[in-house]
């Protein structure tokens, strides 16, 4: 399936590319960023959507985060910046979703970010500015650490959501 232009990103997507959604798998959180959001809005989705299922999906990000982490880590260590970049810009979709999705949304598109993530109630301080340093230059080691404490915000924040939830 092509990607709608709502989701045409250059980090992410450009117009030769194309995802498969007639199967779905809880990897595929990791492995193809928006892809439950973009069938969703295709009208394709499946029956479990993920942040109907926050329990399940978000832990998942956090897991898939936490091993990226170590190797962006590692990679800025000998400033290896063109690898950096690479292996960040699936780390920055993994952040989106977990951001629309902890509150109960899927991720809407990418062209218009700064106003749909000005509506969530769920999201870190000053996120959007903090996004936008992050794509802008994603290679760079302070984009590294800003996206690293919007994971540990986010995630205390989805825990206490849940906490709250629970109650």
């Amino acid at each position: 399936m092509k990607i709608p232009e709502s989701f045409l990103h250059p980090h992410f997507y450009s117009n030769q590319d194309s995802i498969s959604i007639k199967n779905f798998d809880s990897k595929d959180i990791i492995e193809v960023p928006f892809k439950y959001d973009i069938a969703y809005y295709l009208g394709v989705a499946p029956n479990q959507l993920p942040w109907e299922m926050t329990s399940d999906s978000i832990p998942h990000i956090l897991t898939g985060w936490k091993e990226k982490e170590i190797l962006l880590n590692s990679l800025h260590e000998v400033r290896d910046r063109k690898e950096a970049r690479r292996q960040i810009l699936l780390p920055i979709a993994w952040f989106l979703q977990l951001l629309f999705w902890m509150n109960g949304q899927p991720v809407r598109g990418l062209t218009d970010l700064k106003t749909e993530v000005g509506r969530l109630k769920w999201k870190p301080i000053n996120v959007d500015e903090r996004l936008d340093f992050v794509f802008k230059k994603p290679e760079m080691y302070h984009s590294y650490i800003q996206l690293q404490q919007l994971y540990n915000e986010s995630a205390k924040l989805f825990y206490k959501m849940k906490a709250l939830e629970k109650k």
